[in-house]
């Protein structure tokens, strides 16, 4: 064989070798995977129980996965507010001027306590006009008895007894006008009666209508104000509102007296429990929402006015419009980022990956991981979890 025949030989033989060669690699390739590490990896399925001792202790209790009907409850996010029918803006009812000043911002106020007086000459003509017309009702009736014993004995006529009437009762009508004046200016009654037998010059007091704590005082010593004056603002802050923007999509789901659970960033861990008290039969029309107003007793002042907070409006079953499978909410646990159940398997348990989807109430929907009839723990899921993370 020439040498130029030996040449080709040998490039054809070292040819088929890199094709064979490639063939070969590529079929291994397909075969099994290049980085067996970027596979997800499955999860846990060693068998987790308790000791007897703890399972003894905090026996874990399960629940069937099982269809139901679920309305979804609404997550949103609100505002808290001072409750309007527990708050007060308190300010004189005639100008004058600031004569003692008896609170401060933050101080607590009981109904009808003075928090400040003012010396005003409207107060003090009103209170001479009723000592005035208290004269001359007295006058007057003394000289209706006069007139009438002077008619029952025939010496003066039925006339005069009648003109004497009249004149009683208009200056009766004149000292109950007196008084009326002086309460609307803003005295007591206890000021009116007062007022009758001292001479208290031009002074008002300005009462808390209501129990609270003054969260705002606008008025110093000898300072002149204006009629209606905002003074002082007092709130009784043992409840509060929460103002919600609800998408219209969802008022049909929420009924006023509808369960709501609350939560704060400024208070982790803390739930606070409340109603739906009102929907403002109205729709923003920039926005497409509506103002819904929540309740909640706020009996030791963890809650203030401007503070933001996540509501949960709890589903209604009777608006449940559709059919899914669903386990109670307390089966639900985060293992290393995951959302997992624990599975009864014979006498133990395994961890479950699981997708949840829409809940409502106590139940929660599954929508991938587990099948209908399956048990998991509802009670003692944290113990099962503590176990795995052993």
């Amino acid at each position: 064989m020439t040498t130029p025949a030996k040449r080709i030989l040998v490039g054809s033989l070292i040819a088929a070798v890199l094709v064979l060669g490639a063939l070969a690699i590529r079929g291994r390739s397909s075969g099994e995977p290049a980085n067996a590490a970027a596979l997800p990896a499955a999860p846990s399925r060693r068998p987790l129980a308790l000791a007897p001792a703890a399972a003894t202790r905090n026996p874990v209790k399960v629940a069937a996965a099982e269809r139901t009907r679920l309305a979804g409850d609404i997550q949103v996010v609100g505002t808290v507010a001072f409750h309007e029918d527990h708050f007060a803006v308190v300010g004189p009812l005639v100008a004058g001027r600031i004569s003692r000043v008896l609170v401060g911002v933050g101080d607590k106020v009981r109904r009808g306590q003075v928090i400040a007086e003012i010396e005003a000459s409207e107060v003090g003509q009103a209170r001479a006009e009723l000592v005035s017309a208290k004269a001359r009702f007295a006058a007057a009736d003394a000289n209706l008895k006069r007139e009438t014993d002077l008619a029952e004995k025939k010496i003066s006529s039925s006339r005069e007894q009648e003109l004497a009437h009249a004149q009683w009762v208009t200056e009766q009508a004149g000292v109950r006008a007196a008084v009326m004046r002086l309460r609307a200016i803003g005295l007591s009654p206890a000021d009116v009666e007062e007022a009758e037998k001292h001479d208290l010059g031009g002074r008002a007091q300005m009462r808390a209508p209501l129990s609270g704590t003054v969260i705002e005082r606008k008025v110093t010593l000898g300072q002149a104000v204006e009629r209606a004056t905002d003074a002082f603002k007092i709130a009784d802050t043992s409840h509060v509102w929460v103002s919600l923007d609800l998408y219209e999509k969802d008022l049909a789901r929420v009924r006023v007296g509808q369960e709501v659970e609350m939560r704060t960033d400024a208070l982790p861990g803390e739930m606070f429990r409340g109603r739906v008290a009102f929907i403002v039969p109205v729709i923003d029309q920039a926005t497409r929402t509506a103002k819904v107003r929540l309740e909640f007793p706020n009996p030791k002042d963890e809650l203030h006015a401007g503070q933001l907070v996540t509501a949960r409006i709890v589903a209604d079953p009777k608006l449940a419009i559709g059919e899914v499978l669903a386990i109670p909410r307390s089966a639900i646990e985060q293992v290393e980022g995951k959302t997992v159940v624990f599975v009864k398997a014979g006498e133990s348990f395994e961890r479950r990956n699981v997708l949840v989807g829409t809940s409502g109430g106590e139940r929660i929907e599954i929508r991938k991981g587990l099948a209908p009839g399956e048990l998991v723990a509802v009670d003692g899921a944290f113990l099962l979890k503590s176990e795995l993370l052993r």
